[in-house]
C-alpha cells in the first residue's frame, strides 16, 4: 500500500493530493495522511471540498518511525526490523526532476514525502485533479466585482513571492530565481504579446512592487489573507494569462486557468541550484532571471 504525505501550505498540499490521485488511479488502495502545521493548515477539504479519511492507523505508524530514526544507536536496527516487514518512506529526490518510478505501487508499506512539482506525476489523472480542484464560489463583494473585472478585460495575473522567501535559510533555495529582472522581462514580454493588458498584482511584499516594478495598467491586490488567501489563487486562475514566480502558489493558478489562449511565462528554474526542467510545463514561456 502506497501512502502520500500531505504537508505544508495550499500549493504543495495541491502537488501531493495530485499525485496522490494518480496513484490510487493506478492502485486503488492508496491513502494519504496529513501533518499540515504550516499556513492555514490543511486547506484541501474547506477550499475545493475535497473528502479525506484521516487514516490514523498509517499516521501513526509513520510517526513512530519517524521518531525512532532520531535515535542514532538504533536507526540500523530499526531500519532492518520496517525493511523486514516491507516498510520504508521515500524521499523525492532534491532537484524535484521527474522520476517514473515513484508512480508504481509498492510492496508493503510505503510513505511517499516530497513535493512532487511536475505535471508528470499526473499526467494520466488530470481529469480527476480538475475536477476535485474546483474552488468554492466567492462570498464576498469585493472579490466578486475583482473577478469580473478580471473575467471581462486583457487580465494577466502577476505574482510576486517575497516575504518568507527572503528569510536567511530560504534565500538559499528560492530566493535569487524571481529577481527584479526576471518580472521586468516578463512584464515586458507579457506587453509584446498583449498590448492592452491589465496586470493584477498578488503578492506578500506589495511595498516592493510598488518600489521596483514599473507597470502601467496596474491593479494591486492586498486584501485576502489567512483563511482567505485561497482566494488569490482563484482569481489568478481567472485570469486570462500568467506571470508566476518559483511558488507552488502561482503555478496551481496558472495550471487552472482555463484559457486555451493563455500565456503562461515562468522562470527558468525553482531552485538556485535547481537543474530540472521538469517543474514547468513545456509550453510555458520561461524566461531567466538575469
Amino acid at each position: 500500500m502506497d501512502v502520500v504525505v500531505i504537508f505544508n501550505g495550499l500549493g504543495n498540499q495541491m502537488s501531493q493530493y495530485a499525485l496522490f490521485l494518480q496513484k490510487k488511479k493506478l492502485d486503488q488502495s492508496t491513502q494519504l495522511i496529513s501533518f499540515c502545521a504550516d499556513h492555514n493548515g490543511f486547506e484541501l477539504d474547506s477550499v475545493f471540498s475535497v473528502s479525506w479519511k484521516r487514516n490514523i492507523r498509517e499516521r501513526l505508524l509513520y510517526l513512530t518511525y519517524r521518531i525512532l530514526l532520531t535515535e542514532k544507536k538504533i536507526i540500523k536496527p530499526i531500519q532492518f526490523l520496517f525493511s523486514k516487514f516491507q516498510f520504508k518512506i521515500v524521499n523525492e529526490n532534491y532537484d524535484y526532476s521527474f522520476k517514473r518510478e515513484y508512480l508504481s505501487p509498492s510492496k508493503g508499506i510505503t510513505f511517499y514525502v516530497g513535493g512532487w512539482h511536475s505535471e508528470l506525476y499526473f499526467s494520466e489523472a488530470r481529469t480527476e485533479v480538475k475536477r476535485a480542484f474546483q474552488f468554492k464560489q466567492l462570498d464576498d463583494e469585493q472579490n466578486r466585482a475583482l473577478l469580473s473585472k478580471i473575467v471581462n478585460g486583457q487580465s494577466v495575473a502577476l505574482h510576486v513571492r517575497r516575504g518568507d522567501y527572503m528569510n536567511e535559510e530560504n534565500l538559499k533555495l528560492f530566493g535569487r530565481v524571481c529577481t527584479d529582472a526576471y518580472f521586468q522581462k516578463a512584464i515586458a514580454t507579457m506587453i509584446e504579446k498583449v498590448p492592452d493588458a491589465h496586470f493584477y498584482v498578488f503578492s506578500n511584499d506589495l511595498k516592493w512592487v510598488k518600489e521596483n516594478l514599473r507597470i502601467e495598467r496596474v491593479t494591486y491586490i492586498d486584501h485576502n489573507s489567512g483563511k482567505d488567501s485561497w482566494k488569490d489563487m482563484y482569481l489568478m486562475s481567472k485570469c486570462k494569462h500568467n506571470v508566476i514566480s518559483n511558488s507552488t502558489f502561482s503555478w496551481w493558478g496558472a495550471w487552472l486557468n482555463e484559457n486555451p489562449e493563455k500565456i503562461i511565462i515562468s522562470p527558468t528554474k525553482f531552485l538556485n541550484d535547481d537543474l530540472s526542467t521538469d517543474v514547468y510545463p513545456q509550453e510555458w514561456l520561461k524566461i531567466s532571471e538575469y
